[in-house]
């Protein structure tokens, strides 16, 4: 018998058709921004009573889950060259990643086994405190001028369909055209917003991408050709996509708000 205790959380997996990675003790929603582990907490034989038991082998499944939530952390790519754990060792703030995960980090789920043993569940938003701490310093607020209406068509986002290509979701993922331009990237986003959403988000089938609402009702649409050289999270698009990004005078708003989303296979 398991007794499941389950607690409200932020945006716990809050839309279909999530990029979710998933590890032995953990998962990575790249959709929602969402990092959770798990670990388990077996009660000290020498416990008084039951109750205290089950206290004890919680309190430990929560300290092993924010170490192992930590360790997860450190795995993920901030861009194509540099993971977390490679930024912070060089800022020297492991002390400020530790302290973020104590500090914003929440259960999600305690599952209490007959024999006592506890099951916790962590998370952390890859938003906030830690996206401060490991964002690159290139990334800068920007005042978003609104554009005037013009003829041209106004996009509310941009979807790029990755489909079918070994791209790596990062953090910090560029656009390149083929003639090697940056059409997006760390200069085009403004770092409030990239602490609040993210500079970018991944996502499952370009059906659910579409009505995600980070992109809006009126997203433009284009296709990845392939990963850049040596660069497995930036993705290569045409020079004719490129253009027309560039070309329409709504996407420098988008950009800067960070309204960018990868379709994943």
């Amino acid at each position: 018998m398991m007794v499941c205790i389950s607690v409200p959380t932020l945006m716990r997996w809050a839309y279909g058709g999530s990029y979710i990675q998933t590890f032995e003790q953990g998962r990575l929603d790249w959709t929602n921004g969402i990092v959770e582990v798990w670990a388990v907490g077996t009660p000290p034989a020498q416990a008084l009573s039951p109750a205290q038991g089950r206290a004890l082998g919680e309190a430990k499944a929560g300290t092993v889950a924010r170490n192992n939530l930590i360790g997860l952390l450190e795995s993920i790519r901030i861009d194509s060259k540099t993971t977390v754990k490679e930024a912070i060792a060089h800022q020297g703030a492991r002390h400020e990643l530790v302290e973020a995960v104590l500090r914003d980090s929440y259960v999600v789920e305690k599952s209490v086994l007959a024999d006592g043993t506890v099951r916790v569940s962590v998370a952390i938003k890859l938003n906030g405190s830690f996206a401060d701490l490991v964002l690159p310093e290139s990334i800068v607020p920007i005042k978003t001028v609104e554009q005037s209406p013009k003829k041209e068509e106004q996009f509310t986002g941009l979807i790029v369909d990755c489909r079918g290509i070994s791209l790596s979701p990062a953090m910090v993922p560029m656009i390149i055209g083929e003639d090697g331009q940056v059409v997006y990237g760390t200069a085009y986003v403004s770092r409030d917003h990239a602490l609040v959403e993210g500079m970018a988000a991944y996502a499952r089938g370009l059906a659910k991408a579409r009505h995600n609402p980070r992109v809006g009702p009126n997203p433009m649409i284009v296709k990845g050709l392939r990963t850049a050289k040596s660069r497995s999270c930036d993705i290569v698009i045409g020079n004719a996509d490129a253009g027309k990004i560039k070309g329409a005078g709504s996407n420098i708003s988008i950009f800067h708000r960070g309204r960018v989303l990868f379709v994943m296979e």
